[in-house]
């Protein structure tokens, strides 16, 4: 029997599970009926309420499913088990059959974790994310509200949310954040991340205190999958795909195993497994309104993601988990060029100059995490702790470039026509097959360069949090605390080495004459490169090349300066420690929920570096070791509202702080200097981390038919945001540089503000009659707006507005689906607004990227609720890439990769 000195809540624990598949329900909200009491089910299902232990009932809903009311009994002090997992059914009579073929099982959890969710968050389940053409975790993410992407040959691999640059972007694996494989930035690219590896993805857009502080656009979290049930399941997919541009088959396959072992279930395993080969390509032009280039790319591209999860629950309270992901891409580049040089003074002492470029490059990233934790739940004690280690790094092995150049009488370029420009050379148009730029004996060699790069990342993380339930007059309340640590260490290595030949004339297949490019032509092909509007004759065989040096080393000539100069200036060490702490409290007020708390970060960093000057001719004159640090820190308050207007619609509020970080390519001072060309290029180390307010308000409605409708305003004031900035000066670091020289250097502007509409809009149409009730939309559109203030590009004395780089004014999905008993169409377009990728020395040289719109469409059959056929089918109308400076009409670079295909089938057994 209770006295009145001890507690009189008890803690409830259960689990929610589909009737029929018996899946877990994720996001499933538990009430105590005629009470302030609640929770949400996490991802295995799973939910622990604290009550009043008068509580008799409690009730359980879910989108798509009939309410459940369960009568309990709660001793207080004590912990009640709920030994029978509650089982939920489908609401409507015809979803049953929906879920068992996986069409809608997806999108309700996703909902109705967003439902439950006590901050703005956007959540993507595995099973919607599969209903995309969408192969890697960038593209996943570009379905969801405010998020877009950047592409790199055409595929996704950079996000960008609410229209900021993805450096404002946290992106984290199970909770902890995911180091770079890149040399100098800290965003990740996610194209090295299979969509097939994960649970779910989720976008936080509105950060609570108990999250990393560091992300003003937003904070996405890749959640790896974990074993549900005693019954072993295996899943996977075999795939078969198609490129258009190469002409040439892809492979695609997965495979997930997991079960549940021993007594009541305790031990979790579940492994996952991807690969992806695919050949990609592009043709290109691109332009600095003098020179001319054409590009021409072929990609051989493999993702191959392997991730585990292991748990063991002691008992109900009591769970430790160890989690692992593996994702290893490689990207096997050849691109050769054209490079179009004009004399545009007409100097009778110069010449026209034609370059013809070939390079063969590979490259390897590598990003992994492990995590190690437990959680531990009593009766007026929630407590969670993990350590853990995420390592990425970037290898190319081997990069190798061979230029040769030819010299013609006369060059012209004709800019006139926007799409496509054309060129004339010595009297004849660039369409005629006999062109002297064709004539590839017209081409000596010029350099060879050869090297390889190395760049590592690595964060060790601890932490732990603590709640503590309590009552604040007739309301239910919890406080929670915690602190963390992360200690990353980040360094590049770069060889770089560039010959010249000296060799005289050279013996190659038995015969003697000058280095010239027909003895050496092979290699990549393209019969038929942007369509036929440019003639392309074969290019540089590297393989040849490196044959050559291999025999003839003493013929060729490094250049021991420009070696020793690369390497010295790009290479670095750096180590970063981050020690965070935070407060909070979540008060339940019938249907009003708040949440506050302020969180602190302190932030150390470490590097050592080189600063490299050449002299007034051009030649190296010194290389000089260095070592620097900065620190700051960072208290930011928190505040978030929800109320419930009835049980499928909230009103949301949230006023918070966070900041994000500069690159390390930007903060740390490697000085690089050329007298005689009058030009440099250095890092800020007083360089300030971007700080933000950001104002947030939601409204959102969800569907008994599975669906919503939101609506929401949000507003970013920033403070030292971060552009690049030229300026010209005589001296340095107290060292008189003899003449001007001009700058580049990151710097912190003065303001910046963002605001944005957001709007989203889905819904299964089974309330249509007849043929019409297997439709389905998912829509949504994002309105952003900035205004930043920097220095007049033209005046040091005044201040100019430009926008913020990388925020696009107008964001949007819209995808149409028909469910035909077990076949289901879709076809989906996403439209990605034209934003600045690179501020320049003046408004006239700002570089925009142009709106694009992708159109993809997938089928599904579903033979039974095991085995599913499909198709996809993307970037049907060959949407280019382009790049215009200054103003729409200069256009300075259009890329094409026309359509690719797949086709498979995926298996549930």
């Amino acid at each position: 029997m209770a006295t009145e000195s001890e507690p009189s809540r008890g803690l409830v624990i259960g689990k929610v599970i589909d009737a029929i598949t018996k899946e877990p329900l994720p996001g499933a909200t538990i009430r105590a009926v005629n009470s302030n009491y609640g929770a949400a089910s996490d991802l295995a299902g799973e939910f622990e309420l604290v009550v009043s232990s008068n509580v008799k009932a409690i009730e359980i809903r879910y989108i798509g499913y009939e309410n459940v009311i369960l009568d309990i009994e709660v001793e207080a002090g004590a912990i009640t088990l709920l030994e029978n997992a509650i089982e939920m059914k489908a609401a409507a009579s015809n979803l049953s059959e929906v879920v068992i073929t996986g069409v809608l099982q997806g999108q309700q959890k996703a909902l109705n974790q967003q439902k439950s969710a006590d901050n703005i968050k956007n959540i993507v389940a595995a099973d919607q994310i599969g209903r995309f053409p969408d192969p890697n975790v960038a593209e996943a993410l570009q379905r969801i509200p405010g998020t877009n992407i950047e592409r790199d040959q055409g595929e996704g691999r950079y996000v960008l949310v609410r229209g900021l640059a993805p450096q404002f972007t946290n992106i984290s694996i199970n909770g902890e954040q995911v180091p770079s494989p890149e040399a100098g930035v800290r965003y990740v690219a996610l194209d090295a991340v299979p969509a097939d590896q994960l649970a779910s993805i989720e976008v936080t857009k509105a950060l609570t205190p108990d999250m990393d502080g560091d992300a003003v656009g937003g904070s996405v979290n890749l959640i790896t999958r974990t074993a549900k049930s005693s019954r072993p399941t295996v899943s996977g997919s075999l795939v078969g795909g198609y490129n258009n541009i190469l002409q040439t088959p892809n492979l695609q396959g997965s495979l997930e195993l997991g079960k549940r072992f021993g007594q009541d279930d305790k031990l979790g395993i579940m492994l996952n497994s991807s690969y992806y080969e695919t050949d990609r390509g592009s043709d290109n032009w691109e332009t600095d309104t003098e020179e001319l280039e054409l590009r021409d790319y072929a990609l051989v591209r493999t993702r191959m993601g392997i991730s585990s999860t292991i748990d063991y629950k002691f008992n109900t309270n009591n769970e430790l988990y160890f989690r692992t992901l593996y994702n290893r891409f490689t990207d096997r580049e050849q691109r050769r060029r054209y490079v179009f040089v004009p004399n545009l003074d007409n100097s009778p002492f110069e010449s026209h100059e034609i370059e013809r470029l070939t390079k063969d490059r590979l490259e390897k990233q590598i990003v992994s995490s492990f995590n190690l934790g437990g959680k531990h739940s009593f009766p007026n004690l929630f407590l969670d702790y993990e350590v853990a280690f995420s390592e990425a790094y970037q290898d190319t092995p081997f990069d190798v470039e061979v230029g040769f150049v030819g010299e013609v009488d006369d060059l012209s370029i004709d800019y006139s026509n926007p799409e496509f420009p054309s060129f004339n050379i010595n009297g004849k148009a660039h369409t005629d097959a006999t062109n002297d730029y064709l004539n590839n004996s017209l081409y000596e060699f010029d350099e060879l360069t050869s090297g390889n790069t190395f760049a590592y990342d690595a964060n060790r993380t601890a932490k732990f949090n603590i709640g503590i339930p309590y009552q604040l007059a007739s309301a239910e309340a919890l406080v929670k605390f915690g602190a963390k640590a992360r200690w990353k260490e980040k360094s590049y290595r770069i060889i770089e080495n560039v010959y010249s030949w000296e060799g005289g004339d050279v013996t190659f297949n038995g015969t003697d004459g000058e280095y010239t490019l027909d003895r050496f032509q092979g290699g990549l092909e393209d019969n038929n490169f942007l369509n036929g509007r440019f003639l392309i004759q074969p290019n540089v065989d590297t393989d040849q090349v490196i044959t050559h040096f291999n025999a003839n080393k003493n013929g060729y000539e490094l250049s021991v300066d420009d070696k020793l100069a690369a390497e010295a200036a790009e290479s670095y060490t750096a180590t970063e420690d981050v020690y965070a702490a935070y407060a909070m409290t979540k008060i339940q007020l019938q249907k009003l929920m708040l949440l506050g708390g302020v969180r602190f970060e302190q932030t150390t960093v470490n590097y050592t570096f080189s600063n490299v000057f050449y002299d007034f001719e051009g030649e190296l004159e010194e290389i000089t070791p260095d070592a620097g640090s900065t620190k700051y820190s960072y208290i930011l308050p928190q505040v978030h509202a929800k109320y419930q207007l009835d049980a499928n619609t909230n009103l949301r509020a949230a006023i918070t702080a966070s900041y994000s970080r500069p690159n390390f390519e930007q903060i740390v001072p490697t000085q690089e200097i050329d007298l005689n060309g009058r030009e440099g290029s250095i890092g800020n180390p007083n360089l300030k981390p971007v700080s933000a307010i950001n104002f947030d308000l939601l409204g959102e409605h969800y569907f008994g038919t599975v669906g919503i409708l939101s609506g929401g305003v949000f507003y970013k004031q920033l403070n030292d945001f971060i552009f690049n900035q030229r300026f010209v000066s005589d001296e340095f670091n107290g060292r008189d540089l003899g003449a001007n020289v001009q700058f580049t250097q990151s710097q912190n502007g003065e303001s910046a503000n963002l605001m944005g509409i957001e709007i989203g809009y889905q819904q299964n149409l089974s309330f249509l009659p007849g043929v019409f009730k297997g439709l389905g939309v998912y829509a949504n559109y994002t309105f952003t707006d900035s205004r930043a203030t920097i220095q007049d590009r033209e005046d040091d004395n005044g201040t100019e507005e430009i926008r913020l780089p990388g925020q696009t004014k107008h964001l949007g999905n819209f995808s149409l689906a028909y469910d035909l008993n077990r076949l289901n169409f879709r076809i989906s377009a996403n439209f990605n607004g034209e934003y600045i990728s690179e501020i320049g020395g003046s408004k006239d040289e700002d570089i925009y990227v142009k709106d694009r719109v992708q159109l993809d469409a997938t089928a599904t059959y579903a033979f039974s609720n095991k085995f599913r056929v499909f198709g996809e089918f993307m970037n049907i109308t060959n949407q280019p890439f382009e790049v215009y400076m200054g103003n729409e009409n200069t256009t300075i670079q259009r890329e094409f990769y026309s359509w690719w295909a797949r086709i498979g089938i995926k298996f549930d057994l």
